[in-house]
């Protein structure tokens, strides 16, 4: 560890924390955009409902005061084909880029799987962007023995609102726009007969929360929460927002996302499908209920929204509402610290997306 350099508790600063956050992607992703994953309203989001007796899981690197690193450790229970799981889900690693290839990160990864050891988890989920520099202190990690364990790789696919903001902001090339026209990804959300999408109310919990939680019957490694859990993930302000159709007196369908600001040559704001939940649609309705929620979200202002593949949910109808694969993929990865369970190729996992 570097001299000065101390390991321990977050100390809440957010803002030093987005400052730092934001150099540090800069740096590695040029001018390419990036989400702000670390704008304080949404960190308060996902750290507000852990214990307090549980604070610790957010760790952070400081030196002469100054916050050079962080990793957050979200508790989370999972259901593995049957079985209740303590696991946590490890994600926001960053580091200040004067600090890179000094073995920070490592140690700060290495101070969490201790914490995970001494609270008995039995794993830890990490998200990986592919060539990420998260991904390649993965692979040296499991070189050195340590039981990491692929298990599923998701592709990401978008669905483009408003391609002259999109193009702006992200820096598009003539020829990509060109193939997103080519493709029809651009064109605007068609009108959904029979579909009318509503806000979420407080009262739909009980609906949201059933319909969310069978794919505990459907996939092998499924998230479980309880309502109290999942009521912030439903509705949180300027972060996290849930439309429901309702029909014959119940809610048929929930889409719930995220609101990112993607940090390109101007600043813009995407939707980030978080749960998802239409089982009993036919695949018709299905894309109508899509269409409805696209309409919906380019109407406020969103320039565009973003899901990922193998979560549960079929990715069918949201090819024919004309969502097209992103040129980047994640990999789901446990640091499994339970002997007697494996996570080694699930090829569906239902969790949320950091």
């Amino acid at each position: 560890m570097l001299e000065g350099l101390s390991i321990g508790r977050f100390r809440g600063d957010f803002e030093g924390l987005e400052r730092m956050a934001h150099a540090s992607w800069r740096d590695e992703y040029g001018q390419a955009s990036f989400p702000n994953f670390y704008r304080p309203a949404f960190l308060h989001y996902l750290f507000d409902r852990i214990p307090e007796a549980k604070k610790d899981h957010l760790m952070a690197a400081y030196k002469g005061g100054e916050i050079v690193a962080f990793l957050a450790n979200l508790p989370q229970r999972f259901d593995l084909r049957g079985r209740i799981c303590d696991a946590i889900y490890s994600c926001l690693l960053v580091v200040r880029k004067e600090f890179f290839r000094k073995g920070i990160a490592l140690d700060i990864i290495r101070a969490a799987v201790e914490l995970n050891r001494k609270y008995g988890y039995d794993f830890s989920l990490l998200t990986l962007e592919t060539g990420h520099r998260s991904t390649l202190m993965m692979d040296k990690l499991r070189a050195e023995g340590n039981r990491i364990e692929s298990v599923r790789k998701s592709g990401v696919m978008a669905r483009i609102l408003d391609i002259d903001r999109v193009g702006a902001s992200e820096d598009l090339k003539t020829y990509e726009k060109a193939a997103i026209r080519l493709l029809g990804a651009h064109r605007p959300p068609k009108a959904a007969p029979g579909v009318v999408l509503r806000e979420y109310r407080a009262a739909d919990l009980d609906a949201c929360h059933a319909l969310l939680d069978r794919y505990r019957q459907t996939v092998a490694l499924a998230r479980v929460c309880d309502k109290a859990e999942l009521a912030p993930e439903l509705e949180y302000p300027d972060v996290a927002r849930t439309l429901v159709w309702e029909k014959d007196g119940r809610v048929q369908a929930m889409i719930n996302f995220i609101l990112h600001d993607h940090l390109g040559k101007k600043v813009e704001r995407w939707a980030w499908i978080n749960h998802v939940a239409f089982p009993d649609l036919s695949l018709a309705v299905r894309v109508s209920f899509l269409w409805a929620y696209l309409a919906r979200i380019r109407d406020e202002g969103f320039i565009g929204t973003i899901d990922f593949t193998k979560r549960g949910w079929p990715a069918g109808p949201f090819y024919r509402a004309r969502f097209i694969p992103y040129p980047r993929a994640v990999n789901l990865v446990s640091w499994t610290f339970n002997p007697e369970i494996s996570l080694k190729g699930i090829p569906v996992v239902y969790e949320i997306q950091v």
